[in-house]
């Protein structure tokens, strides 16, 4: 397994359609793979290592989730409870109906809306009227981070985002957005405690996750990943920061929910070992039971089910991670029963709390998403470990 797996990214890097990576691969409590390839920054010359540190983009919403799964546990938050509760603009929300004109929305969003992804919050874009007004929103934060306008918070996004009309009714539909953002100005809401603080003191520092966070420390800067992205049939330095995010130098006023987190593979790992371990790590434990199994349930009917990407066929979607639920069809060969999520930057992790197995493989490339390195790595570890 190892000379297979070290081919596949050893000959991408060879071939300058990878600049580096670092893979894991755990088999219940064991470490069976380790390997990093390449250049964490090409420019600079910093070979990748096993503690250098990526923008993880979506893995961060795996981690509200687990953070709501914690509010669930202390009986602070429910799927049942509405997001009016703590922003009151969402008393009184809007919607696309199927004509495309803006009507009232009658359904009542609530958490269990956020974390599967059914609120009809988009992400920005610009092929409606739901879109845009997201990038306006996102505009908006934009102008803040350069200092062109007042700062916006986690919280004030998710105020200003009541604006937006929705993509459909409540719980009509599944759409990739800015749910996770919303659910994390929740968490902060129900807790009394930013985001960051919150993570930290309830997931990071209970797992040993040191280099975790949503910005890198000038002390830690050395091991901060360059992102790159295809331009003109090769990788280039990407210097934008995306989904209104920033440098990653200082701590950001909105701390995204869905995309704003760093961490290192080994960091990612303990958190994904632990989803693995059904909530807990090495006499850890971070989610109930309860908790975890409502986390990596599938949740979408069949209606919700089919507006899944092509590329999720086989796989239904828990609480901000898909669920496999049908390996015959799945592009990814794993087995019934994995989970996990991957990022735009082509930060990937799998586990598996009936097999034992997790899977990681990290890259900076935007738009990356699971990469079809990622791909065989968990098709090759299943192969060998099962």
């Amino acid at each position: 397994m190892k000379n297979t797996i070290d081919k596949i990214i050893s000959d991408t890097v060879a071939d300058k359609s990878t600049v580096g990576a670092a893979c894991l691969v755990f088999k219940d409590r064991d470490e069976v793979y380790s390997g990093t390839f390449g250049m964490a920054d090409r420019e600079k010359q910093v070979p990748m290592r096993r503690d250098s540190i990526f923008r993880l983009f979506s893995l961060t919403k795996p981690v509200t989730a687990a953070a709501a799964m914690i509010l669930f546990d202390r009986g602070l938050l429910s799927p049942e409870t509405p997001v009016s509760r703590f922003f009151p603009e969402y008393g009184s929300l809007t919607c696309l109906d199927d004509e495309r004109r803006i009507v009232p929305c009658v359904e009542t969003m609530t958490v269990m809306h956020l974390l599967t992804m059914t609120s009809g919050l988009p992400y920005p874009n610009d092929f409606n009227v739901s879109v845009r007004a997201a990038g306006e929103l996102f505009d908006r934060v934009i102008a803040g981070n350069e200092g062109r306008s007042e700062a916006v918070s986690s919280q004030e996004l998710a105020r200003r985002a009541a604006q937006i009309p929705l993509m459909f009714p409540c719980g009509a539909h599944w759409d990739y957005g800015i749910s996770a953002d919303v659910m994390g100005a929740v968490i902060e809401q129900a807790s009394g405690m930013s985001l960051g603080e919150f993570l930290r003191e309830n997931i990071f520092s209970p797992l040993g996750m040191e280099d975790t966070g949503f910005f890198v420390p000038e002390d830690k800067r050395d091991r901060f990943t360059a992102l790159y992205k295809w331009d003109d049939c090769k990788l280039v330095r990407d210097g934008e920061n995306y989904l209104a995010l920033t440098d990653y130098t200082r701590e950001p006023s909105f701390q995204s929910g869905g995309a704003g987190l760093v961490s290192t593979i080994e960091d990612y790992s303990r958190f994904a070992r632990m989803l693995t371990g059904g909530g807990e790590l090495e006499g850890v434990r971070i989610l109930s039971p309860e908790s975890f199994a409502f986390m990596t349930s599938p949740h979408l009917g069949k209606v919700q089910q089919a507006d899944l990407w092509d590329r999720l066929a086989g796989y239904n979607y828990g609480c901000l991670v898909r669920i496999k639920t049908d390996e015959a069809i799945a592009q990814v060969k794993t087995a019934e029963g994995e989970f996990g999520w991957d990022g735009w930057t082509g930060t990937y992790f799998n586990s598996n709390n009936k097999t034992g197995l997790t899977v990681l493989y990290f890259t900076q490339i935007a738009g990356a998403g699971t990469t079809w390195q990622a791909a065989n790595i968990s098709r090759i570890a299943y192969e060998h470990l099962l």
